[in-house]
């Protein structure tokens, strides 16, 4: 049996709830490496530089403030040194990640697949989280996250993989001329680079039908959640990745049979 092939039932024989929750245990944990991540990226400062302090006193966090949840919980959402109120993106973060992760487990039982779904999940809600708190999608972040979208697309679709580059260069290209156009003509751009990018990671990792399917699941995304960014911030101007990311996990997960149904229609 080759190592593309290995399933995580030749690992170990588990009923599927098991490994759903074991899943969903290790999206918490990465749900805080995450929380971490996406502090840290956007300043500039280095994931591997020294532990976690706190944003307003710098008092280093111990072992029981870095329990994902439970931790945010039992302090009432404050440092245990200032008091400080921490936000609650921090355990929403990592419930949202342990859901996905959960996802993922349910959508691709092949390891290699799997462990590459769960790498793409972890930088996409990254990303996510970077973009809602600093309305950028940083390039070094999306490039690792195309190179693990390349590889899971050739591992899913093989020789179709091809295709998919093809179309995510398209992608991109559109995506840039449509930022330029509605610069110059609405003064501000519509979508911004990473943007583009994140369109085009879509295509690297979905069959051509898969990928139509985001496209209208990002523009769904997109327009609710910009009017409910509208209501809730009083801006015009909302961050276009969360939607797209939403779009791109809810196509990975559900394109196939999305599709089948799409076929079923034209066909009946």
């Amino acid at each position: 049996m080759t190592l593309a092939a290995l399933t995580l039932s030749d690992i170990a024989v588990l009923p599927e709830a098991a490994w759903l929750a074991l899943a969903a245990l290790l999206g918490l944990v990465f749900g805080s490496f995450i929380t971490a991540l996406s502090y840290r990226v956007p300043r500039g400062e280095s994931i591997a530089a020294g532990r976690s302090q706190c944003p307003a006193c710098n008092a280093a966090l111990t072992a029981r403030d870095l329990v994902p949840v439970l931790s945010w919980a039992m302090t009432g959402g404050r440092c245990r040194a200032c008091g400080a109120g921490i936000s609650w993106r921090y355990p929403a973060t990592e419930i949202l990640t342990a859901v996905v992760f959960a996802s993922a487990v349910w959508r691709e039982p092949r390891l290699l697949p799997l462990i590459l779904l769960l790498a793409a999940a972890v930088l996409m809600i990254t990303l996510a989280v970077i973009d809602l708190e600093h309305r950028r999608l940083p390039l070094s972040l999306l490039g690792v996250l195309a190179a693990v979208a390349a590889l899971y697309g050739w591992l899913s679709q093989g020789d179709d993989a091809l295709r998919g580059l093809i179309t995510a260069s398209g992608a991109v290209l559109i995506g840039l001329g449509i930022a330029a156009a509605s610069r110059h003509v609405l003064g501000t751009p519509l979508m911004g680079a990473g943007d583009a990018y994140s369109l085009a990671i879509g295509a690297l990792m979905l069959p051509w039908m898969g990928f139509l399917i985001f496209l209208g699941l990002a523009g769904g995304l997109a327009l609710a959640f910009g009017f409910t960014w509208r209501l809730a911030k009083h801006d015009a101007l909302f961050p276009f990745g969360p939607a797209v990311f939403a779009a791109l996990w809810l196509a990975l997960l559900v394109h196939e049979n999305l599709a089948a149904l799409i076929q079923f229609g034209f066909v009946s």
